[in-house]
């Protein structure tokens, strides 16, 4: 279940995420906020089940913002912490949908105990939402074909630039040529031996997946169909004046809703591939390939996560690509470093090039148009040409020197393999960038109380993700390495004569009395007892 805390003081915000064990709980903590607007603004792009807020804020007070939340989404359910023990302030926060309504100073323990009664209470109503027999009539209900169809043909790539345009009024679709797009490619986890489900039960799963993404998004700016494996695919679209950061982490906050929505629901976990942004429905097969991709990476890193394209940022990939469905699909097959679609596609265009031409200059004009096209593509990726090429580099302006068919063909496949083998070592799974730079992070802002969600929110990736990709890089939790090192860096700086209040300040802890506990718990002795020796 995802938990959003809302206090305006920082210590108790502090020791609420700190100090009781959420993840041990089933319990993410997703958002922080330090005021009720700051809660309204995080709540789209987090999906918090829960929330506990303080009842004074500056701003907004927590009974306003409960009624607010209230009013968007009656499924949320809210903790409040009061100063206030007044029948008027309770009987207030319950009319808003509020479920508990402690006192201050709560212990942790009330605290624990007040949001894993939510998360049963929430987990209940969701079973019914989406119990088995609704998800089977569902089914059986599915969106209409032609709908279907239409997407189909639009990640394919079968469709021309007109034709998405036209169609897509014609089945009342709402598509905007102008919009950002990603795509995100959703698939139940394969299934363990012995589970609740079995093999058989693989489409009702897949269709239990849609049901549910379908719930999330809705109302939305996007689009969700199934595609010709079964698997759950979603276009979204970008709002109009939202950033592309903004975008980005909308969609993968929402992606991950999906995700934890059905194992909540089913017991059941599943994985998704989100592509890059790009602009341009005819861009639509390039993203859900990168998509696609991305999500062949679970065998990496795990199940139960939604993968960025190729562990990067995201950049905005529009560029002037060209129009013919077939080249795209080369220059797509060569962006995945997939040598089998890259040499579909250059047969394809090969026969274009050799079949109906009566004239030897027509197929010189073909082969010259086709090198510029793989020559457009490696300048745009910055790759040395000759470094990678080797003696094939020569063809790139003299194609037109090889005088039979077969050399042609076979020296054009030759060409296709090495630009596409070369661009596979880009996409091997690392990620190492990216923990580069939290780690420089994690050094930067050591004296402040890091949290990961925060860092994610600023990387514009979603938090599991994350977490899994350090544990793979660095082999052990983040949180363990934040606590490792500030824990070596304030024994340092005591054992090089610095007080240890100061010491403490140095590493993100307020209450230097707090930080002599964590640091007697992590080295086995006091800091004063190290400033003494």
């Amino acid at each position: 279940m995802n938990l959003m805390i809302v206090e305006d003081e920082i210590g108790i915000r502090a020791r609420m995420v700190g100090t009781i064990p959420w993840e041990e709980n089933g319990i993410d903590v997703v958002a922080l906020a330090e005021n009720g607007s700051e809660a309204l603004q995080m709540m789209e792009r987090t999906h918090p089940d829960i929330i506990v807020l303080d009842i004074r804020m500056p701003e907004m007070d927590g009974l306003t913002l409960a009624k607010r939340i209230h009013e968007c989404n009656e499924l949320v359910k809210m903790i409040i912490l009061s100063g206030y023990e007044h029948f008027e302030y309770a009987r207030s926060a319950m009319e808003s949908g509020v479920l508990k309504y402690l006192i201050k100073p709560a212990s942790n323990e009330e605290i624990l105990q007040a949001v894993l009664e939510a998360a049963a209470i929430l987990k209940i109503e969701l079973e019914k939402r989406h119990n088995y027999e609704m998800l089977f009539s569902k089914w059986r209900n599915h969106l209409p074909r032609l709908q279907e169809t239409f997407y189909n043909s639009c990640i394919s790539g079968a469709l021309s630039d007109w034709e998405y345009e036209s169609r897509s009024k014609e089945l009342l679709i709402p598509f905007e040529a102008e919009r950002r797009l990603s795509v995100v490619v959703l698939e139940p986890d394969p299934l363990i031996d012995g589970g609740r489900f079995r093999a058989e039960d693989t489409p009702l799963l897949q269709f239990s997946l849609r049901s549910i993404a379908f719930d999330v998004i809705s109302g939305m700016d996007s689009e969700l169909f199934q595609d010709a494996k079964g698997s759950t695919v979603i276009i979204f679209h970008s709002r109009p004046e939202e950033v592309p950061g903004e975008f980005k982490l909308r969609v993968s906050f929402t992606t991950t809703k999906v995700l934890s929505t059905l194992k909540e629901c089913l017991k059941v976990t599943a994985s998704a591939g989100i592509s890059s942004i790009a602009t341009g429905l005819q861009h639509l097969p390039m993203l859900y390939a990168q998509a696609q991709n991305a999500l062949r990476k679970r065998v990496v890193y795990g199940h139960d996560l939604a993968i960025p394209y190729a562990d990067e940022l995201g950049e905005d990939v529009s560029a002037n690509l060209t129009i013919d469905s077939d080249e795209r699909a080369l220059e797509t097959g060569i962006e995945l470093g997939d040598i089998q679609i890259a040499e579909a596609a250059l047969d394809r265009l090969l026969l274009k090039v050799f079949g109906h031409v009566s004239a030897v200059e027509e197929v010189q004009e073909k082969l010259l148009y086709l090198m510029h096209g793989l020559l457009r593509i490696i300048r745009e990726q910055q790759w040395n040409l000759r470094q990678m090429m080797g003696e094939d580099a020569v063809y790139f302006y003299s194609i037109l020197n090889l005088h039979s068919r077969e050399q042609i063909q076979q020296t054009l496949h030759r060409i296709v393999r090495k630009i596409t083998t070369h661009s596979q070592k880009r996409l091997q799974p690392s990620g190492h960038k990216l923990i580069q730079r939290l780690l420089v992070l994690v050094d930067e802002e050591i004296s402040q109380d890091i949290s990961l969600n925060l860092i994610a929110d600023r990387l514009y990736v979603n938090k599991s993700y994350l977490s899994r990709l350090f544990k793979h890089e660095v082999g052990e939790s983040f949180s363990q390495y934040v606590l490792k090192r500030k824990m070596t860096l304030a024994k340092q700086f005591i054992q090089e004569g610095g007080q240890v209040g100061q010491a403490a300040r140095q590493v993100g802890y307020i209450n230097s009395g707090f930080f002599s506990k964590v640091f007697h718990k992590y080295w086995g002795v006091l800091p004063s007892e190290i400033k003494q020796n």
